[in-house]
């Protein structure tokens, strides 16, 4: 792909303007549908769209880049909105770091390279000398790390795509996904009892990471304080104060994905931890910190009653993402994956179930069930074909423990790239600090992407 090459430069220019914006979706505002970061995201790549003389749309809710034109649709489907940013980064987040052929900054990885990278493969079937028999775009929506209402209003609007792919997974092809659950606990009116007061809790920044820090501040005495010192060991990078009556401890974690929570290490599951054994020294009572003593516990949901497993799929996961306490009120948010074969919407009724019978409310956000697109369908068969001709090498199948944007499409989507994160020097630390990608992952691509587009739709 000569385009590609050539323009290695413009694309790296691109993508750095890409990632100086903190694009995190937010409410609606005067500027935009989720926010003024994404809706300047947006201008920023529709700027580089227009650049590479290629058609664009502002949908207010996703940028939509196209070429050609026919009765069907092909669709390349990427995020242009993050994560925050978070604590232990190296280098800024939301400035594109260059090191010896890697690019390192918030939405390099996920998903604002991919975005780019797709965009310049539509430029390149446009120079190709080429006629696509069908309308092609690259859809880049606000919204996907919040709840992909983007794509469910694409799809109100537009329809369904006759075929699409979307950047924001692995390669070889993702075909299938486990389904997921978003929700949270909720309580009110917690009762305590003792000589320890639980005044706040502040932990984690995203339902789907691994919480890299929590803070708690307890009223309490100096045995208490004396105590909590003395567990100090449990915790990662724990700073302990104690100023007359108030105890304020704070512990770091290990960030990681919350599909796969295991990866991590929990700053909100320590100090639950740290509280419950606490309280049970001084024979102190907190109805909250008896319900995550009880359930909220590991990754594998087991004392929620609702682990599981399927050969095809794996094991379902469990990550409490955010905690959050204050004038007797908290809540605790969950981010379970769940195997295929499961049905994810029975299993909400279980949390449901769970809550009531402990003074609390499950409140769900989102709820889906998983996917699969069978490997021997003519266009799974083309994608493979054209990976294999661009990278030489073969192209397997997997299942992703993520939850793309391929849900919302109803079987016409699957995730395609943007690179194989099993080769560790390649790609990482998706949604934790120092997130990177190289430089000749992004090109590659690219490149898959436009062949993927000059066979199967020209």
């Amino acid at each position: 792909m000569d385009f590609i090459r050539k323009n290695r430069e413009n694309l790296i220019n691109d993508l750095a303007k890409f990632v100086a914006v903190p694009s995190v979706s937010g409410k609606a505002d005067e500027y935009g549908i989720f926010g003024k970061p994404v809706a300047d995201a947006f201008d920023v790549l529709s700027s580089s769209a227009k650049a590479l003389d290629l058609e664009t749309e502002n949908l207010g809710y996703a940028i939509k880049i196209s070429v050609g034109s026919g009765d069907k649709t092909f669709l390349a489907v990427a995020h242009g909105d993050v994560v925050p940013a978070g604590d232990g980064w190296t280098r800024p987040p939301y400035a594109l770091t260059r090191e010896n052929g890697v690019l390192y900054g918030r939405g390099v990885l996920d998903d604002k390279g991919a975005a780019v990278a797709a965009m310049y493969s539509l430029a390149a079937v446009k120079n190709s000398g080429k006629e696509p028999k069908m309308k092609i775009s690259l859809v880049v929506g606000g919204d996907e790390e919040c709840g992909m209402e983007d794509m469910h209003m694409y799809v109100k609007d537009h329809g369904l795509p006759d075929y699409a792919l979307t950047p924001d997974a692995s390669f070889p092809v993702t075909n299938a996904e486990l389904g997921f659950i978003f929700g949270k606990f909720v309580f009110a009116n917690i009762s305590e009892k003792g000589n320890i007061k639980l005044k706040r809790i502040n932990g984690g920044r995203a339902v789907n990471c691994v919480a890299e820090k929590c803070e708690c501040v307890l009223c309490a005495d100096k045995d208490v304080a004396d105590y909590v010192t003395s567990l100090s060991d449990t915790l990662l990078e724990p700073e302990i104060k104690y100023d007359g009556d108030t105890l304020t401890v704070l512990c770091r974690g290990i960030s990681a994905h919350g599909s796969v929570p295991e990866k991590g290490r929990s700053a909100v599951l320590d100090m639950l931890s740290l509280l419950e054994k606490t309280y049970a020294r001084f024979g102190c009572e907190n109805s909250f910190l008896d319900f995550t003593a009880k359930y909220i516990k590991g990754t594998d949901g087991a004392l929620l009653g609702i682990n599981c497993k399927d050969e095809f799929s794996g094991a379902l996961s469990v990550n409490f993402g955010i905690c959050s306490y204050e004038n007797g009120s908290a809540e605790i948010s969950l981010d379970s994956r769940v195997p295929i074969s499961v049905n994810a919407f029975d299993t909400v009724e279980k949390l449901k179930k769970t809550a009531s019978q402990n003074s609390a409310e499950y409140v769900p956000d989102r709820t889906g069930n998983g996917i699969r697109i069978p490997e021997d369908s003519p266009f799974m068969r083309s994608v493979a074909k054209s990976y294999e001709k661009v990278t030489g090498k073969p192209c397997g199948f997997v299942c992703e423990r993520g939850s793309t944007y391929a849900k919302a499409f109803d079987g016409k989507c699957v995730a395609f790239g943007p690179a194989d994160e099993s080769d560790k020097t390649v790609c990482g630390n998706m949604h934790g600090p120092d997130e990177f990608i190289t430089e000749e992952a992004l090109l590659t691509l690219a490149e898959v992407y436009a062949q993927v587009i000059l066979d199967f739709c020209c």
